[in-house]
């Protein structure tokens, strides 16, 4: 604004924008193998190992410089890596044709995971990768036929089961509401009172012969 003593006060507004830029916020980003491949197919034959290349897009150098290190993958105790330059080192040449994952830690920042072939000229890559995927689906397949089998197991044990249960409780209402089953039986009473009869008469036969003649033969009549 003027001078604000003069009439009229002269004031103009304007609006500022600031751009800021971090030379830090960038990540590293692997350049070889191409992310495109899903498959780093590496041919050993001449005995050599390929070298990864990252980069980073920081202005300050000190950024951009980048560190390779081994953080984990079915491959981490079978192949090394440098950890200035990138350089894949194999272990072992014994154990080709080699397949796995390898994670790779770019400068603590960023970690990448690669899927890798390792074969030499006495293995067809491409006949390999098939024979690795048609293994797949044939494990993927008799696990979900097993998985499906024992779930038919499952559910027919328990039909069984509740099948057998209902059975036992009809018969044991069956068993309660028949009305014979709740009187008591004519034969086993009469049986009983046969038994009590003869024990009785027993014992006044008995008695009989043990007083002699002091007792009466009209006593066991009675």
């Amino acid at each position: 604004c003027d001078n604000i003593n003069s009439l009229p006060s002269l004031c103009c507004y304007l609006k500022l924008y600031i751009n800021i830029i971090d030379i830090n916020d960038n990540l590293p980003y692997l350049i070889y193998p191409s992310s495109i491949n899903n498959i780093f197919i590496i041919n050993y034959t001449n005995k050599t190992m390929p070298r990864l290349k990252a980069f980073d897009n920081d202005i300050d150098l000190k950024n951009r410089f980048i560190s390779y290190s081994i953080i984990g993958g079915t491959l981490n105790s079978s192949i090394n890596i440098d950890y200035l330059s990138g350089q894949l080192y194999l272990l072992s040449t014994s154990i080709l044709p080699l397949y796995g994952t390898l994670i790779i830690s770019l400068s603590s920042q960023i970690n990448i995971q690669l899927t890798i072939l390792i074969h030499d000229n006495q293995t067809d890559p491409q006949k390999f990768l098939m024979s690795i995927q048609q293994y797949s689906y044939s494990s993927q397949l008799f696990y979900f036929i097993s998985f499906i089998s024992i779930i038919i197991i499952i559910f027919f044990l328990i039909i069984i089961f509740l099948t057998f249960y209902f059975f036992k409780q009809k018969q044991k209402q069956k068993h309660d509401d028949d009305p014979l089953m709740n009187t008591p039986s004519t034969t086993t009473l009469s049986t009983r009172s046969i038994l009590t009869t003869t024990i009785n008469n027993k014992k006044i036969y008995d008695t009989y012969y043990s007083f002699g003649d002091s007792v009466t033969p009209d006593i066991i009549h009675v």
